[in-house]
């Protein structure tokens, strides 16, 4: 078999954000432009550049100073796990053969002489791909079809979680729900549960339980069917007209699924974060972001946490925020009219007993203007 191609990608990465940068090299054939890619959740930026015939040159001196072609495919030494907030770095190469097969190198696990070799072959592609041998760049919005076909090596989930938070206008109007649901280290089927409330600048309330579920096995099951590490990188192209003619000015809201994978064995990265966000969601996935929120919440009433929305002080200056009988809120002084129509609104919508249900999860015997339970506003 012959080298064709090389695939070389570099990962800055922590426990809380990760960024790609990789790019593509043809070592033989006609094709003469190594195609370099930078990927994040908003946007995918794609640059293309000359390759001249002394680069493959030096590209394959690499490969054989190395023995790249003998380490591919070794069984790898496991990674150093770090657990720390620092930002780490790891870098790839996959051989890609004229038969169609691809073999993997993990710089730095094979031998001693890796670290160096991922600083030459880093130090090489960054050089190729220099702005003096610019073809074209564009910048590309990720369809989820086109996620759904996107390769991304992970391990396996250890945590689900929905977070969704609100701002508005009105003096402890903002508002945030987390609910974590998260694998006990040592103890097979065992989760630990989660919740986190807050409003305004009050101080966070949170409980936290332990209890025997299965969900990460469910959730494990449908980021397999769905490829969901890779929904990730979803995002609408901002160049698209949007009708924002009945968007609040004066109110916003923020959902989404985080879903946290342990790349211990692949780079060390014990907690890898992957969302599912609105971008996501809007082309198509709103059924399973769906699934995996209920899944959750089920999950959080079964384990029997308790923990309530914290009370903003300072009732008379925030009363949407209160539940407060919307005549007091339309004699408070200052109040905007818009702020007044959606007090009224959700007055009207209240049942006869002034509660109202959750649209989002379906909880019952809601009064205040977010759902306790997923944090969803009244609408």
């Amino acid at each position: 078999m012959a080298i064709t191609s090389i695939r070389y990608i570099m990962t800055i990465f922590s426990p809380t954000m990760d960024h790609s940068v990789g790019g593509r090299i043809p070592l033989s054939g006609e094709e003469h432009e190594i195609t370099r890619y930078s990927r994040d959740s908003y946007e995918t930026s794609v640059k293309r550049f000359k390759l001249s015939q002394e680069t493959i040159d030096r590209y394959l001196a690499l490969i054989g100073k190395y023995g790249i072609e003998e380490q591919a495919g070794k069984i790898e030494q496991a990674p150093e796990v770090f657990r720390d907030e620092h930002s780490h770095r790891v870098s790839f190469l996959i051989l890609c053969y004229d038969d169609g097969s691809e073999k993997k190198v993990a710089f730095g696990e094979n031998d001693a002489s890796c670290k160096e070799a991922a600083e030459e072959f880093g130090k090489l592609f960054f050089t190729a791909t220099s702005d003096e041998d610019l073809i074209s760049e564009t910048l590309e919005y990720p369809t989820l079809n086109q996620c759904r076909a996107m390769k991304e090596e992970h391990g396996p989930v250890v945590a689900v979680e929905t977070s969704f938070s609100s701002s508005g206008m009105m003096y402890g109007s903002n508002r945030s729900v987390v609910q974590l649901v998260e694998k006990v280290e040592g103890v097979d089927g065992t989760v630990r549960v989660t919740v986190k409330m807050k409003a305004g600048n009050e101080p966070e309330a949170s409980d936290s339980r332990e209890l025997r579920s299965g969900i990460l096995t469910k959730v494990q099951e449908i980021s397999d069917r769905e490829n969901l590490p890779c929904w990730h990188y979803a995002s609408i192209d901002p160049s698209i007209p949007v009708d924002r003619s009945m968007m609040p000015l004066d109110y916003s809201s923020h959902g989404c699924v985080n879903i946290y994978y342990d790349d211990s064995l692949i780079t060390g990265c014990p907690r890898v974060k992957r969302t599912i966000g609105e971008s996501a969601c809007k082309m198509g996935g709103d059924e399973v972001s769906s699934l995996l929120s209920k899944m959750v919440g089920d999950c959080v009433a079964g384990s029997g946490v308790d923990v309530k929305m914290p009370e903003v002080k300072f009732q008379d200056f925030s009363p949407l925020g209160m539940g407060a009988d919307p005549s007091a809120a339309n004699a408070s002084e200052g109040i905007m009219p818009a702020q007044k129509a959606a007090v009224a609104a959700q007055s009207a919508q209240r049942d006869a007993d002034g509660t109202w249900t959750c649209s989002k999860c379906g909880q019952e015997g809601n009064t205040g203007m977010f759902c306790p339970n997923c944090g969803y506003p009244a609408k």
